[in-house]
């Protein structure tokens, strides 16, 4: 039932877009709303049954090149889903704020051997066309399968989005890495609401695995493209944390860990020091 609704809000979406702003504008308000709703429910949970609190779309600035196993896909297809680690399956919103154990933290597959990383260093670093890459290859031949990528259903589309990473590419170069919120802020204030849901879909999402490590999951672009630029630190948003780790940051909030006891890299992390 739940999946039907997610994909009827997403095939409603996708068929009015641009049809009318007052229609769009409605859409969207019931997409935002309905994604919100399960991130609300799930932090209520949180705070019931963990000491150590989770907020969703607290922001934590990581060194893009610790960002290196991943649980989603590496390679481009018509079923990318598939690819991933069946935990991951869900979208972002029914994600976040998730605890859970299993060895998704353990799964040999790193973000440096995906084709949209590669490539990415192909075009940008060595001046290779993007028709000449696999990532070109792979996404043509899925889109020509069928497949909806990036929200591109034609070929056309899809270089055209090639384009709009170009311009992502030069505009982190020249101007830095921005958040979300201020990419669409303009100077104004956002309601906390909807800087949660910009979180939650568009900064970087990763998870944390059980001893503290950092697993990929969405927001492949801009991570590739900070780590071609070296970029020192980059916003990223959690997901999920894995049921071991979470046991320890209980721990911690309740004080039956002494800080000084652990080791630097746990006792330093960024999810574990607010705690103490």
């Amino acid at each position: 039932m739940i999946d039907h609704v997610d994909n009827a809000l997403r095939t409603a979406q996708n068929a009015i877009v641009g049809v009318h702003p007052a229609t769009d504008r409605a859409i969207q308000g019931l997409t935002q709303a309905y994604a919100l709703s399960w991130i609300y429910a799930r932090t209520a949970r949180t705070r019931v049954r963990h000491a150590a609190p989770i907020h969703p779309g607290r922001l934590f600035w990581v060194d893009p090149a610790e960002i290196q196993r991943t649980v989603s896909w590496t390679q481009i297809s018509v079923d990318r889903k598939g690819a991933e680690h069946p935990q991951f399956q869900a979208p972002n919103y029914r994600l976040a704020g998730c605890v859970f154990g299993g060895d998704w933290d353990r799964r040999e597959a790193w973000f440096a051997d995906s084709t949209l990383f590669e490539s990415f260093v192909e075009h940008f670093e060595n001046g290779v066309p993007w028709e000449r890459t696999a990532f070109y290859a792979e996404s043509v031949a899925a889109i020509e399968a069928g497949a909806t990528l990036w929200g591109c259903e034609t070929v056309g589309a899809f270089e055209e989005r090639c384009n709009v990473v170009d311009q992502l590419y030069d505009r982190i170069g020249t101007a830095g890495y921005n958040t979300q919120t201020e990419l669409h802020s303009r100077g104004s204030l956002i309601p906390a609401v909807e800087r949660l849901y910009r979180a939650v879909w568009g900064e970087i999402a990763v998870s944390i695995g059980r001893d503290g490590e950092w697993v990929f999951v969405d927001g492949r672009n801009r991570l590739a493209i900070a780590k071609i630029h070296e970029v020192e630190a980059v916003p990223v948003v959690v997901l999920v944390r894995h049921s071991e780790w979470q046991q320890r940051r209980n721990k911690v909030a309740r004080r039956e860990i002494d800080p000084e006891t652990m080791a630097d890299g746990i006792r330093t992390h960024p999810d574990i020091e607010p705690l103490y």
